[in-house]
């Protein structure tokens, strides 16, 4: 498991410039973010919080 990863990560690096994954790991640090405040916010509204 961790050879393929490793091997995805290559080919990842490979394709794309480094400015460019920057951007990538940024743009999905951020929509990870968003989806646990979602996850947040609904599970308080399921309890009758908000």
């Amino acid at each position: 498991m961790v050879f393929f990863l490793t091997h995805i990560r290559g080919i990842f690096a490979r394709s794309h410039s480094r400015s460019q994954e920057i951007l990538l790991s940024r743009q999905a640090f951020f929509r990870l973010l968003g989806y646990l405040a979602s996850c947040v916010v609904f599970s308080l509204a399921a309890q009758g919080h908000v």
